[in-house]
C-alpha cells in the first residue's frame, strides 16, 4: 500500500501544473441538446412561417393577375360590342332616313292605298 501512496505523491510532485489548473466542471451533453433542439425548432418554425408568407404572397399575385386578365378580356369584349352597336345604330339611322323620304311615302300611298297626288292646291273658303 505504501508504494501506491508514494506513486500518487510523486505524480503530484512531478506534475505540479495539473494541480494548478482549475477544474472545469463538465456539463452533461444532454443539457446542450435541448438548446440545439430549441434553436432548431425555432429555425424550423421561422422557416415554415416565411415559406407560408411567401406562398401566400405568390398566390395573391397569381389571383390578382388572373383577375386583371379576366377584366381585360371582358373590357375588350365590351368594346367590340360597343363598336358593333354603334355601326348598327348608324345603319338604322340611314334606314330611318330612307323610310322618311317623301317619294317612298308617295309610292306606298299610290300603290297600296290607291291614293293619288293632287296636282293643284285646292283651297276651301271657310265661312
Amino acid at each position: 500500500m505504501m508504494p501506491a501512496r508514494a506513486y500518487e505523491y510523486e505524480a503530484e510532485v512531478a506534475r505540479p501544473w495539473r494541480k494548478a489548473e482549475p477544474e472545469i466542471q463538465k456539463v452533461p451533453r444532454r443539457l446542450h441538446k435541448p438548446v440545439r433542439k430549441q434553436n432548431y425548432k425555432l429555425f424550423r418554425r421561422r422557416l415554415f412561417v416565411s415559406v407560408v408568407v411567401i406562398l401566400a404572397m405568390y398566390a395573391a399575385a397569381v389571383v390578382r393577375s388572373e383577375t386583371l386578365v379576366r377584366t381585360g378580356a371582358t373590357l375588350i369584349n365590351l368594346q367590340q360590342q360597343e363598336a358593333q352597336l354603334i355601326m348598327k345604330n348608324s345603319e338604322l339611322k340611314i334606314e330611318v332616313e330612307k323610310l322618311k323620304e317623301p317619294e317612298r311615302i308617295t309610292q306606298i300611298a299610290e300603290k297600296q292605298l290607291g291614293m293619288s297626288v293632287a296636282r293643284s292646291n285646292i283651297y276651301v273658303k271657310a265661312k
